[in-house]
């Protein structure tokens, strides 16, 4: 397929503050990208409200009548074949110069929509919190964009999905992940150490009655379940577990975008023996997090990351396939997280974080280590600064 070369005005242009036309792109295969794209997007635009930028999702964009089918197979692919996505996963890491987005059959069906649209935006530079969009941002580069573009990694750990030659820098959360891009050839001064982004409501841990307050819930023991904003992961199986426990504690489930979930979650509500609260997407979740005394989760990077800017220890359920076992593993390292665990495990380690004040102190120490304040920010000052480079 022929792709549309940019217009050869393409560059940085003079606008307000000299900084061009920008955006910030992501896709909805998890909330922790968007919601990283969002609080990017609002300390940008506290600093520059007159050169705004929005948060863009590069399928929606592209081709919207195929963004569900997309979206929902990659969903179905990790509930029925997680051993499949694990292969594909593992097999790409080892690849020096493989973007499974760039190459394969999705980046060739969106790769033109794409670069007509943002052609017709008149784009100069652009962010990507997400390995697909760098993917079309990457060849949109390769058909004589002149523009800019970075990355912002939303995982524990630099994947070969996430790595682009062509970008003009990387925010990563974290230094290891700066060691693993210089270790790819990236250089090391266009590799910015920031922190994950998080929105204002994640700036200081809420104390637990001011939480219990606004929700109007009781103050007893609370454990937390949650598998992301998309309501992933066995979420039914964790709570059987966490009911043959013999402490006393209230259990609540976050189910998220998941109507499955809550709906069957919903009419077997009265079947425990533990009180049972359950809730959908919320746009309160840090109230939430911080009315309760133990997390169980997958480890999604946002979802980690909030929990522990409100101090709440965590119990790692088995993570998805892929990068959240990746996750996994960079967590454990850091001694923050509990697990993966299942079964007698995972309700033992819950009842330790529950019972154990000593234990539940250190978890908190540590969580420390994942959490950069005004990240987004940090973000945002690089975003400014690269227009000039």
């Amino acid at each position: 397929m022929t792709m549309p070369a940019a217009p050869a005005r393409y560059g940085l242009r003079e606008g307000v503050e000299g900084l061009g036309r920008g955006i910030l792109l992501t896709d909805d295969f998890g909330s922790g990208h968007t919601l990283a794209a969002v609080a990017v997007a609002e300390a940008w635009n506290r600093r520059h409200p007159d050169a705004r930028v929005e948060v863009v999702r590069s399928l929606e964009r592209s081709h919207p009548m195929l963004t569900h089918m997309v979206i929902g197979t990659y969903l179905m692919l990790l509930r029925r074949w997680p051993s499949a996505y694990r292969w594909m996963y593992q097999a790409t890491e080892g690849q020096p110069r493989l973007h499974v987005g760039a190459s394969g059959l999705l980046g060739v069906i969106y790769a033109r929509s794409f670069m007509m649209w943002m052609t017709r935006q008149n784009v100069d530079w652009a962010m990507t919190t997400h390995p697909f969009s760098l993917a079309l941002l990457e060849r949109f580069r390769q058909s004589a964009w002149r523009g800019k573009f970075g990355t912002l990694v939303t995982d524990f750990h630099v994947h070969r999905f996430w790595w682009s030659p062509e970008a003009d820098w990387y925010c990563v959360p974290f230094p290891w992940m700066r060691d693993e891009l210089i270790d790819l050839g990236y250089p090391r001064e266009r590799v910015h150490v920031t922190g994950f982004p998080l929105r204002p409501a994640f700036s200081q841990a809420i104390p637990k009655a001011q939480a219990l307050a606004r929700l109007g819930w009781e103050d007893v023991p609370r454990v937390l379940c949650m598998g992301g904003g998309l309501g992933l992961g066995n979420v039914r199986q964790w709570l059987d577990w966490l009911d043959e426990s013999p402490a006393d504690f209230e259990m609540v489930v976050v189910a998220g975008r998941n109507r499955r979930l809550y709906k069957e979650l919903a009419q077997r509500a009265a079947g425990w023996r533990h009180a049972l609260r359950i809730l959908g997407y919320r746009d309160d979740i840090q109230d939430v997090f911080a009315a309760s005394d133990v997390l169980v989760t997958k480890p999604g990077t946002a979802t980690v990351v909030e929990a522990a800017a409100m101090g709440l220890p965590m119990v790692c359920a088995v993570p998805l396939p892929g990068h959240e076992e990746d996750n996994a593993r960079a967590l454990a390292k850091l001694g923050v997280i509990s697990g993966p665990t299942k079964g007698v495990e995972m309700r033992q380690a819950v009842e330790r974080l529950l019972l154990d004040e000593e234990v539940r102190r250190r978890v908190k120490d540590r969580l420390r280590k994942l959490v950069q304040q005004g990240a987004a920010d940090l973000v945002a000052d690089v975003l400014g600064s690269e227009q000039w480079k």
